[in-house]
């Protein structure tokens, strides 16, 4: 729902300023959000997930997931949770939200707020987190390592069994949308990442499972797509535009000028993109 948020976390790699009236200017409407809400529910669309920047940020959150909802679509939230508010909360339950997933940085204020780069954030986390737990939302919590938190993340795992919700963390970043390498100088290294999935029972017997059902397999497509984008999913950027995923911008068919299905027809001729060779022979 846009890309602004009122934190400003060092590894991440989209967020704008909250007060960016220039990236706020290009944002849809409510009016506009909910016309396309309403293309794609008509199209069929059942699974939605709502994310930023921090979506809680644009005052007409509550009246976008209530139209949505209201179109019959099962709504999922990702959250940083320090906008979190009891009668935004009453709201979210009392529509039936069907997950809600809030981002914990760290188990302290002093290491939290290191990653956020905002004081008073922690504090407004829990205050959040509480909340949603108090009203019975079905929530889980989930964290992105890196070198600044990996220290606590024993402790991200007792946070979150204190408060009786799922908790998950991945250690992958990605460079900012606009190129900027900066976010991958807090990435923990690859040796790190294997010896947590090696010392973690779960995630250890997750990758021996993965690679059992594999085994033997040639799994490397032909196609530069093959995974459900511009298939089965897709996303909506913050400026109305339709993309096969978060990661993936291009191509970008805006969906406040042509209707839903067209693009979608557009969108979906990526699936057959076929991986080329370079003059060396490499595949790319």
């Amino acid at each position: 729902l846009t890309e602004r948020c009122n934190l400003t976390c060092c590894h991440c790699f989209i967020n704008q300023p909250e007060r960016a009236q220039v990236v706020k200017a290009f944002e849809p409407t409510t009016k506009e959000w909910q016309a396309i809400l309403k293309k794609i529910s008509n199209a069929g669309c059942l699974f939605l997930l709502l994310s930023g920047g921090e979506p809680l940020l644009r005052p007409d959150f509550p009246e976008l997931f209530v139209t949505a909802r209201e179109l019959g679509m099962i709504v999922s939230l990702f959250t940083n949770g320090t906008l979190l508010t009891p009668k935004l909360v009453d709201l979210l339950a009392g529509y039936g939200l069907h997950g809600l997933e809030i981002s914990l940085y760290g188990a302290t204020p002093e290491t939290y707020e290191k990653v956020t780069g905002i004081p008073g954030s922690f504090k407004a986390c829990m205050n959040g987190i509480t909340l949603a737990v108090d009203r019975g939302l079905r929530l889980s919590l989930k964290s992105v390592l890196l070198t600044i938190n990996i220290h606590e993340l024993e402790q991200m795992k007792d946070l979150s069994q204190s408060f009786g919700v799922p908790f998950r963390y991945d250690s992958t970043l990605w460079p900012r949308t606009d190129g900027d390498l900066s976010p991958l100088q807090h990435q923990i290294s690859p040796e790190e990442t294997i010896t947590l999935d090696i010392n973690d029972p779960k995630r250890r017997e997750g990758w021996e499972d993965t690679a059992k059902q594999f085994e033997g397999i040639f799994i490397r497509s032909n196609f530069v797509f093959s995974c459900g984008a511009a298939y089965r999913s897709f996303n909506i950027d913050a400026y109305g535009h339709l993309t096969p995923c978060t990661m993936v911008r291009k191509p970008a068919i805006n969906l406040r000028k042509i209707p839903f299905r067209t693009a979608w027809e557009e969108l979906g001729k990526i699936i057959a993109i076929q991986r080329a060779k370079s003059p060396e022979g490499e595949a790319f």
